[in-house]
Order: structure tokens, then sequence, then C-alpha cells
């Protein structure tokens, strides 16, 4: 009975660790970075999204559910093994997303790092790309966020240096987005529709 307790007891420990880290989350920030990531869309450019290791599977997630749920142009740039490779072999690890947008980056497209240090060079090597191009970037970031942070046009800290809940928290922010695109957009079409009489 007393080794269930303790189980039961460290589950609603780390339950709360992880609601806690959603909890920081700055809502007026989480609210510009929705507004940029509209108007993107409004103005038809294409969203990009990019992060390493468990963030990569994040960013992937996060353009299928962007594309999909959504109906926005979305595209991962951490989805092409071949490219990241090539790029990653031929000049540099640093480069493998930011060699990926000086092709397909254009002046009025967006992009969502998804990074818990904010400091990777490869995510930092393409913020700057997307400032070169005159794109609009939001980053999902934890701990402090890093000096992406200081490179992103809206940035969404989630305010822990746990790499888990984070990862977790940027989880529940990507679905947090992609409704609020969703509804955007729907809202756009609903106003358009003539009144009924």
């Amino acid at each position: 009975m007393s080794g269930r307790s303790t189980v039961e007891e460290a589950l609603t420990r780390s339950l709360a660790e992880a609601a806690e880290a959603l909890r920081g989350v700055d809502v007026a920030a989480l609210a510009r970075a929705v507004e940029a990531l509209v108007t993107v869309r409004a103005q038809g450019g294409m969203i990009y999204t990019a992060g390493n290791g468990g963030s990569a599977a994040t960013a992937s997630h996060l353009a299928l559910d962007l594309q999909k749920a959504a109906g926005v142009r979305a595209l991962s740039l951490s989805d092409n093994p071949g490219l990241i490779t090539a790029w990653g072999n031929d000049v540099s690890f640093d480069r493998v997303f930011a060699g990926q947008l000086e092709v397909l980056g254009r002046a009025g497209d967006g992009l969502i790092v998804i990074s818990v240090s904010g400091s990777s060079p490869n995510i930092l090597a393409l913020l700057q790309v997307a400032r070169e191009k005159g794109m609009t970037s939001v980053g999902l970031l934890g701990c402090e966020g890093g000096r992406a942070a200081t490179l992103v046009d809206a940035s969404v800290v989630v305010p822990s240096s746990d790499y888990g809940w984070v990862e977790s928290a940027h989880t529940v922010l990507h679905h947090v987005l992609t409704y609020a695109l969703r509804d955007a957009h729907a809202g756009v079409h609903a106003a358009r529709r003539p009144a009924r009489v």
C-alpha cells in the first residue's frame, strides 16, 4: 500500500511540474506570436518550422497540423534526412536549416523555431537567414530563451530548465497555435459569407 502511495505521489508531483511549466507561459507573448503568424498566412506566405532532437519531432508535427488542421502552407525543415545530411556532411551541421531556407525562403514567409536552450548554432544561423530575407520569425523556447529570443520577432518562452517539461509544453503550444490559426481563418471566411435574411 505504501509503495503504491509513493508512486502516486511521484506521479502527482510530475503532473504538477508539467502544469507549472505551462502556467509560466506569457499569454501576451503567445498572442503576439499568433498575430504574427496570422499576418503571414493572410499574405499568402509559407510557414517553415525547425528544431533539433525532440524539438525536430515537434517541428514536424506542427507543420503537419498547420497544413492539415489549419489549412496553412507549412513545411518542416527538420523532415528531409537527405538534405540535412548533405548540408551537414558537405558544409556544416550549423547550416542544415539555414542552407535550406536560403533556397526556399521568401520575404513575407514565416518561420517557427522550437528550441529548449535557444542557443543551438543551427537554429541561430537559421534565424539570421530569416532576418536577412525579411521573414517573420517566432520562437517556442525554454529556459530563459537563449540568444534565439533576441533574434525572433515573437518569443514564447516556457520558463523552465527541465527539457522534458519544456518539450511537453511546446507540444501543447503547437496545438494552441494551430487552433488559433484555424479559428482565425474560419473567422475570416465567416465574415465573408453574406448574412442570411
